[in-house]
Protein backbone atom coordinates (compact mmCIF):
# COMPACT_ATOMS: atom_id res chain seq x y z
CA UNK A 1 0.00 0.00 0.00
CA UNK A 2 1.57 3.71 -0.81
CA UNK A 3 1.30 6.19 1.61
CA UNK A 4 -0.05 8.48 -0.33
CA UNK A 5 0.36 12.58 -1.01
CA UNK A 6 0.30 15.39 1.37
CA UNK A 7 -2.51 17.93 0.16
CA UNK A 8 -2.16 20.64 2.62
CA UNK A 9 -3.90 19.57 6.46
CA UNK A 10 -4.91 16.10 4.34
CA UNK A 11 -3.17 12.82 3.76
CA UNK A 12 -4.81 11.14 0.55
CA UNK A 13 -4.64 7.07 0.41
CA UNK A 14 -4.21 6.36 -3.46
CA UNK A 15 -5.54 3.29 -3.06
CA UNK A 16 -8.74 4.40 -1.76
CA UNK A 17 -9.17 7.46 -1.99
CA UNK A 18 -9.67 8.18 1.82
CA UNK A 19 -8.52 11.64 3.16
CA UNK A 20 -7.15 11.62 6.95
CA UNK A 21 -6.79 14.66 8.76
CA UNK A 22 -3.37 15.53 10.51
CA UNK A 23 -3.73 16.81 13.94
CA UNK A 24 -2.71 20.05 14.23
CA UNK A 25 0.91 20.95 14.71
CA UNK A 26 0.48 23.20 17.44
CA UNK A 27 -1.01 20.51 19.22
CA UNK A 28 2.27 17.87 18.98
CA UNK A 29 4.15 19.41 22.08
CA UNK A 30 1.21 20.48 24.04
CA UNK A 31 1.72 18.32 27.54
CA UNK A 32 -1.50 16.65 28.25
CA UNK A 33 -2.46 15.86 31.82
CA UNK A 34 -4.60 12.89 33.29
CA UNK A 35 -7.88 15.16 34.67
CA UNK A 36 -11.32 14.13 36.64
CA UNK A 37 -14.07 14.16 33.91
CA UNK A 38 -16.57 15.60 36.68
CA UNK A 39 -14.25 18.86 37.92
CA UNK A 40 -11.03 18.45 35.84
CA UNK A 41 -9.19 18.34 38.53
CA UNK A 42 -5.62 16.85 37.81
CA UNK A 43 -5.19 15.77 41.70
CA UNK A 44 -6.11 11.96 41.18
CA UNK A 45 -4.83 8.58 42.78
CA UNK A 46 -5.65 5.21 42.23
CA UNK A 47 -8.37 3.58 44.15
CA UNK A 48 -8.13 0.12 42.74
CA UNK A 49 -5.25 -1.32 40.62
CA UNK A 50 -4.88 -3.60 37.93
CA UNK A 51 -6.57 -3.68 34.59
CA UNK A 52 -9.72 -1.92 34.97
CA UNK A 53 -8.20 0.37 37.66
CA UNK A 54 -9.80 3.26 39.41
CA UNK A 55 -9.12 6.79 40.06
CA UNK A 56 -9.99 9.09 42.80
CA UNK A 57 -10.61 12.34 42.85
CA UNK A 58 -9.51 14.18 45.55
CA UNK A 59 -11.68 17.72 44.87
CA UNK A 60 -15.17 16.23 44.55
CA UNK A 61 -14.98 12.86 45.52
CA UNK A 62 -15.56 11.15 42.05
CA UNK A 63 -14.50 7.32 41.55
CA UNK A 64 -14.16 5.84 38.19
CA UNK A 65 -12.23 3.90 35.10
CA UNK A 66 -12.59 7.15 33.13
CA UNK A 67 -10.38 10.17 33.19
CA UNK A 68 -9.81 12.56 30.71
CA UNK A 69 -6.16 13.63 28.76
CA UNK A 70 -6.88 17.41 28.83
CA UNK A 71 -4.66 20.38 28.13
CA UNK A 72 -4.39 23.84 30.62
CA UNK A 73 -6.92 25.25 28.28
CA UNK A 74 -9.78 22.28 28.37
CA UNK A 75 -8.99 21.69 31.92
CA UNK A 76 -9.93 25.32 32.91
CA UNK A 77 -13.05 24.70 30.85
CA UNK A 78 -14.51 21.19 33.04
CA UNK A 79 -13.43 23.34 35.80
CA UNK A 80 -15.55 26.49 35.18
CA UNK A 81 -18.69 24.16 34.27
CA UNK A 82 -18.29 22.38 37.36
CA UNK A 83 -18.17 25.45 39.27
CA UNK A 84 -20.97 27.17 37.40
CA UNK A 85 -23.12 23.92 38.18
CA UNK A 86 -22.10 23.92 41.60
CA UNK A 87 -23.38 27.60 41.84
CA UNK A 88 -26.77 26.77 40.42
CA UNK A 89 -27.17 23.53 42.91
CA UNK A 90 -26.88 26.02 45.63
Amino acid sequence: MSRGKSKGDAIVEDNNDIELMDVQESDEDEELIEVCPVCGSPELYYEAGGTEGLYHCKYCGYIGAFVIDANLEMMKLIRDEYESKARVSE
